[in-house]
């Protein structure tokens, strides 16, 4: 059995499930999500929901017990995650694991992309704005860009992202190719209205096309053909659930407040890391 102890928000939760998931495959097991840590009020720490299910994932849900720990102590081995790095050694680790980590690299699911794409399809089919918004977004050279913003002001740990970034990242990819409409998400949508404009047209997508876990909102940032993301978890994987075989990814390659943390596991290689000023 694959335990994984959930922590983060939807996007950080994926990351945790694509590893438990081919660690699971890997060893013809099953794979149990531990939503615990989601449920406790810690003040360091957001409170964060249980988003996965939202998608078509293979997995149990349980809550941790005292079975369940009593468990953990005596038959399984601890995957902890060490550092930011990825772990190779982790991909070799066996059956009955419990996984603690973030696990941000999409090297952890190399080889198993097509099964992660599927698991993260939506399990309902999209509300009729949101499907047409998705027709609007297909049907056009469309540019993606995410801004994070509320957990992020004020917080240490994390740099929020000013426009000039967003600029260069335009430039660049308007360079490479002629894009003809900019699709703006945010958890501070009003903050993004009436802070940045730019020469193409654009849509700011309003919280109406979030869904219950805003995975309407990944949905729909996954069917663009180009993308400037932040340096949040969310919008990563809005980017790498497209199918766009030539999209043009840029992305911060400054993850974290702390400039010393290295996170380049975390860039695909085909992605453009760009500096933030």
């Amino acid at each position: 059995m694959i335990i994984v102890r959930l922590k983060g928000g939807i996007g950080n939760q994926m990351f945790q499930y694509a590893l438990g998931r081919v660690l699971a495959l890997k060893n013809n097991t099953g794979l149990e999500l531990d939503t615990s840590f989601l449920n406790l009020n810690l003040t360091t720490v957001t409170k964060r929901n249980f988003s996965l299910d939202v998608f078509n994932i293979e997995a149990k849900i349980i809550e941790s017990s005292y079975l369940v720990m009593l468990f953990r102590r005596i038959f399984q081995r601890k995957g902890r995650e060490k550092t930011f790095n990825f772990d190779k050694k982790i991909l070799s680790i066996g059956s009955d694991v419990s996984l603690d980590g973030y696990w941000h690299s999409p090297k952890y699911f190399a080889g198993f992309e097509d099964v992660i794409r599927k698991d993260f399809t939506p399990k309902n089919p999209p509300v009729q704005n949101i499907q047409n918004l998705m027709d609007e977004i297909r049907n056009q050279n469309s540019l993606c860009i995410h801004v994070r913003r509320e957990d992020y002001v004020g917080n240490k740990y994390y740099e929020v992202i000013n426009s000039e970034y967003y600029e260069r990242g335009i430039e660049y990819i308007s360079s490479k190719t002629a894009l003809e409409k900019i699709y703006v998400f945010s958890d501070d949508i009003d903050w993004c209205r009436g802070n940045l404009s730019f020469k193409l047209p654009t849509m700011f997508v309003g919280d109406e096309y979030a869904g219950l876990k805003n995975e309407g909102h990944m949905y729909l940032m996954s069917k663009c053909r180009n993308f400037i993301i932040a340096n949040s978890s969310f919008s990563w994987w809005g980017a790498w659930l497209s199918s766009y075989k030539d999209k043009i990814v840029v992305c911060p390659k400054q993850w974290f407040g702390d400039a010393s943390r290295d996170t380049s596991d975390l860039i695909p290689e085909d992605w453009i890391p760009l500096e933030i000023i």
